[in-house]
C-alpha cells in the first residue's frame, strides 16, 4: 500500500466524503490553495479521514495546521508520526442558571431530551441503563456538506456529589474524550461547570490546540442555550 495520498484519491474523497467537486489537475495547479477556498471545512476533513480509514486502514496524516492545502495533505503518512506528540487538550467552561437545582439536574441529565436542550444534536438514543450509568448514541445535525456525525458515549451520574463523569466510547478522531460535569448551588443560581480532557489521534485533521479552540467557541454557545431553556422551564413550571 502506498504511503502517500495521491491527488486523484484526494479529489475522489473530497467528492465522496465532503461533497466538494474538484479535478485532480485543479488540485495540482492550486496545490498551495487553502482547503477552505475549495469549500472544505474541518468537518469535511474528518469525513475524508474516516473514508481513508475504512478504505485503506490508515488516515490522512495531518492536522489542521499541517493539512491546509492539497500539497501538504498528499505527503508521506510517516511524516506526522516522526513529530513530537501534542500536549493533551483541556477546556473548562461554565454558566450560572437561575433555576432550582433539581430542575437543572433533571433536565441536563435527561439524555433523551438533549435535542431540545442543545442546538447541535438531532437525536439522542439511550442504548443501555445500568444503575447510574447510561450508554447512548448522539447524532448531530448534518453539517454544511451534508455529513452526519454520530458516536456512542457513556455517562455516570452522582447526585450526592453533584457530578457527572462522561466519556466517548466510539472515539472517532479522538484518542479519548472525558467530560466532567459539576453542579454547585450559589446565591445567583446553579453553577454548571464542564471540564473536558481529550487528545486527538495523530492523524486527525485537527490537533489538540485546534480542538481546544473549537470547544471553547462552541461550549459557551451551548451553555447559554441550556441556561435559557432551563430558566424558561422554571418560569412556566407549576407552583
Amino acid at each position: 500500500m502506498s504511503s502517500e495520498v495521491t491527488l486523484e484519491e484526494l479529489a475522489a474523497l473530497m467528492k465522496k466524503a465532503a461533497g466538494v467537486t474538484v479535478e485532480p489537475h485543479d488540485l495540482e495547479a492550486r496545490a498551495d490553495t487553502p482547503f477552505a477556498e475549495f469549500g472544505l471545512d474541518s468537518l469535511g476533513l474528518l469525513g475524508i479521514v474516516g473514508e481513508l480509514e475504512n478504505r485503506h486502514g490508515r488516515a490522512l496524516p495531518t492536522d489542521a495546521e499541517r493539512c491546509k492545502t492539497p500539497a501538504t495533505s498528499s505527503t508521506s503518512s510517516t511524516a506526522r508520526s516522526r513529530q513530537e506528540p501534542d500536549m493533551a487538550g483541556h477546556t473548562e467552561n461554565e454558566i450560572t442558571i437561575a433555576a432550582p437545582l433539581d430542575l437543572v439536574w433533571d433536565m441536563t441529565n435527561d439524555v433523551e431530551s438533549w435535542p431540545q436542550l442543545f442546538s447541535e444534536y438531532a437525536d439522542a438514543e439511550v442504548l443501555t441503563r445500568e444503575g447510574d450509568t447510561v450508554t447512548f448514541r448522539l447524532t448531530m445535525h448534518p453539517d454544511e456538506n451534508g455529513k452526519v456525525w454520530s458516536w456512542v458515549s457513556e455517562r455516570t451520574t452522582d447526585r450526592e456529589k453533584l457530578t457527572v463523569r462522561a466519556r466517548r466510547i466510539e472515539t472517532g478522531p479522538f484518542e479519548y474524550m472525558n467530560i466532567l460535569w459539576e453542579y454547585e448551588e450559589t446565591p445567583a443560581g446553579v453553577r454548571m461547570h464542564w471540564t473536558q480532557d481529550f487528545a486527538m489521534k495523530p492523524d486527525a485533521p485537527v490537533d489538540d490546540a485546534g480542538m481546544t479552540d473549537i470547544i471553547n467557541r462552541n461550549s459557551p454557545v451551548q451553555l447559554a442555550l441550556i441556561r435559557d431553556r432551563i430558566e424558561q422551564a422554571a418560569t412556566t413550571a407549576p407552583a
